[in-house]
């Protein structure tokens, strides 16, 4: 991607699906699934008729990817 996060002071409400992405965290094998899914809907909504997706989508699929407490099982080490 050719933006700098750190030039971003808060992710906007939209994003492109590279800026999701880099949001997200996730591959976009995992991006594709949830749209297919209708998890995640972009839509021709942005600059020139860019497709974006809503921030609440990404948080929604985001939180059925991990539950409501993150990741359920953490990692034990031993002493």
């Amino acid at each position: 991607m050719g933006m700098a996060l750190e030039k971003l002071p808060h992710w906007p409400a939209a994003m492109s699906r590279d800026l999701a992405l880099a949001y997200t965290g996730v591959a976009d094998s995992q991006m594709r699934e949830w749209e297919s899914r209708g998890l995640v809907r972009f839509a021709p909504r942005g600059p020139r008729g860019a497709s974006i997706v809503p921030r609440t989508d990404l948080d929604a699929a985001l939180e059925l990817l991990f539950g409501a407490g993150g990741v359920s099982d953490p990692i034990e080490f031993d002493d």
